[in-house]
């Protein structure tokens, strides 16, 4: 099976080729473990030169067509997507849902049998008119990918479960926990270890990892933990973060709270490589997003044992086996994150931790989104060629 991953934006801040693959590590990751399942995956991305290489395995193209790095919704690049199709795919596998006119044209354009997935990635769905507008021109896709059904439901303004929908995890983490490099801590065992590393201490430890904006909403989780100090004082929470939009609120809020300011640290910008010492560090993982495609920061954190205590949206809810790992709560709502930490803290930790290890490795891993992966370009492989709309996904 020749799986064909094509990309029309890329940051023209970036002219190395190499330095690109690795930014995306997130796709080229699960493509690394289709190897091993049969299928062959070829990154072709437009940029701002032609180059070509190989890296573990994958063969990535880097495809030079004149335009800008940011397509806009009616430019069409012809010399790119005919070098796709001189690929001859079983699958297509297009990383973006608002370039429609682009995926229309592609169906033009490749040879019947040859199937097309298009995947979200993230964000919030446009208004009613520009989605029917997308919508439309989507209809030639054999299968969307979408990290839940209500996701793809809301994004395609269905009202039943639509079979063109397969949920598949968008991404996961990059971190090797099983390698022998003794500058990495491996797995829950090693807090004790990655505490001393850190200089983080609590008890419990609560982290956030995120962006500080009104999505992620850090001021309802500072107000919710400001209310769980109160029952046990002796926690602390420690804040990662890059975008820093809310920075200013954030520490205005800390300093009216005197138990928030004795009991908080804004650590701002970590390094990635560095993450998974403070993944280890901590015991409870915490975010208060409205709306996300797919938690990345928290797949990080379960792969190390951090237990969740996240807002009940679709994403967070897949990821947490529906609630069972962890603990959801209303987003917005500082008392039912108060209610949340206040049940997840009930229950053992360490068979907590190692829960979320057990199901990072079944359901979120590389290997694991590789499985299901595979399972969905089949099932649109074999529709296709029997020229048959998509039959129901298979349960996987």
């Amino acid at each position: 099976m020749k799986v064909v991953n094509i990309f029309y934006y890329y940051d023209d801040r970036i002219d190395d080729a190499e330095a690109l693959v690795r930014l995306y590590y997130t796709t080229t990751g699960w493509a690394e473990s289709l190897l091993p399942l049969g299928v062959e995956s070829i990154f072709m991305t437009r940029f701002g030169k032609d180059e070509h290489f190989e890296k573990n395995n994958i063969r990535h193209y880097f495809i030079h067509d004149g335009g800008s790095s940011q397509l806009r919704a009616w430019q069409v690049p012809f010399k790119f997507l005919l070098e796709v199709k001189k690929l001859d795919a079983d699958v297509v596998h297009v990383h973006s849902l608002t370039l429609s006119l682009q995926t229309f044209v592609l169906r033009c354009l490749l040879p019947r049998t040859t199937a097309i997935v298009v995947q979200h990635h993230g964000g919030r769905s446009p208004g009613r008119l520009k989605r029917t507008i997308h919508n439309l021109l989507n209809k030639v896709a054999d299968a969307f990918f979408f990290t839940t059904h209500a996701q793809g439901a809301e994004w395609l303004m269905k009202q039943a479960p639509c079979p063109k929908v397969m949920p598949v995890i968008e991404g996961t983490t990059f971190f090797d926990y099983d390698s022998r490099d003794a500058n990495l801590p491996l797995v829950y065992a090693n807090r004790a270890v990655a505490r001393q590393e850190t200089g983080m201490q609590g008890s419990p430890v609560f982290l956030w990892v995120g962006r500080l904006d009104d999505n992620k909403d850090p001021l309802t989780v500072l107000a919710g933990f400001a209310l769980l100090l109160r029952k046990r004082p002796q926690s602390r929470l420690y804040m990662i973060y890059s975008d820093n939009r809310l920075e200013t609120a954030v520490k205005q809020f800390i300093a009216q709270h005197p138990s928030l300011y004795a009991q908080t640290t804004l650590l701002g910008a970590i390094p990635h490589e560095q993450m998974p010492w403070y993944y280890n560090s901590a015991d409870y993982f915490v975010l208060g997003s409205h709306y996300e495609g797919c938690g990345y920061a928290m797949s990080e954190a379960m792969r190390c044992g951090c237990v969740p205590i996240v807002t009940d949206i679709p994403s967070f809810r897949r990821m947490t086996n529906e609630g069972q790992l962890g603990a959801l709560w209303q987003p917005g709502n500082k008392e039912t994150f108060l209610a949340a930490a206040t049940a997840a803290m009930a229950r053992p930790l360490a068979t907590e931790a190692q829960a979320c290890i057990d199901y990072y490795r079944e359901h979120l891993s590389f290997d694991a989104i590789a499985r299901v992966a595979k399972k969905h370009y089949q099932h649109v492989i074999e529709a296709r060629r029997k020229g048959k709309a998509t039959l129901q996904p298979q349960q996987v």
